[in-house]
């Protein structure tokens, strides 16, 4: 379950994203300011523990799609300065230290134990003033894990997404997504 505050973010999370993409090598071909990145959707993962904020971005350019996860911490992570990207202030809970997902070992075990277990992202409550949930957060993309692969290992969060090809079967070891406007199940995690 993730708490989503109605809270001023600086910087943003898109200035975030962008700046952090723009550094990739993955990302060399693209042209982000003739073609800037847009917000397509998100999802999250739950932390059980309920401090460290687990979420991925899905993000656009042009045609192309990636996803970005993040991780949103309260206090820095100990030998983790290679995965800090930036220090965010939010207006609600202070100072947030913001990781690439992938470099942090939390969202990596959460990636991981989606799979394997065929969970589910977290559901979004959106959260007023004074910390009551009061609503559900529905226009986000819909993840799930489709169960363990016999003899993987790691996790691959893919970076750049398929839209068009539709699923045939079910394989298991894969995290597939849907969220509106999008038809028909993406690829967006693999156990290798």
């Amino acid at each position: 379950m993730a708490d989503i505050f109605n809270a001023e973010l600086s910087p943003g999370k898109l200035e975030v994203i962008t700046t952090w993409v723009a550094g990739q090598d993955w990302a060399a071909d693209l042209d982000l300011e003739r073609q800037p990145l847009e917000q397509v959707t998100s999802y999250r993962l739950d932390d059980p523990a309920g401090e460290v904020g687990l979420e991925v971005h899905i993000v656009s350019s042009g045609a192309r799609t990636f996803q970005v996860p993040l991780t949103y911490r309260g206090a820095p992570l100990d030998g983790a300065e290679e995965a800090l990207i930036t220090t965010m202030d939010h207006s609600v809970l202070g100072t947030r230290w913001v990781y690439a997902g992938m470099g942090d070992p939390l969202f990596r075990r959460r990636l991981d134990a989606t799979i394997a277990t065929a969970g589910t992202g977290a559901k979004q409550y959106l959260v007023d003033d004074e910390g009551n949930r009061v609503e559900e957060i529905t226009e986000v993309a819909h993840v799930h894990g489709t169960g363990p692969l016999v003899g993987a290992g790691d996790v691959d969060l893919l970076t750049e997404l398929t839209l068009d090809s539709p699923l045939e079967g079910t394989e298991s070891g894969l995290l597939l997504g849907r969220w509106p406007g999008q038809e028909h199940s993406v690829v967006l995690a693999v156990m290798e």
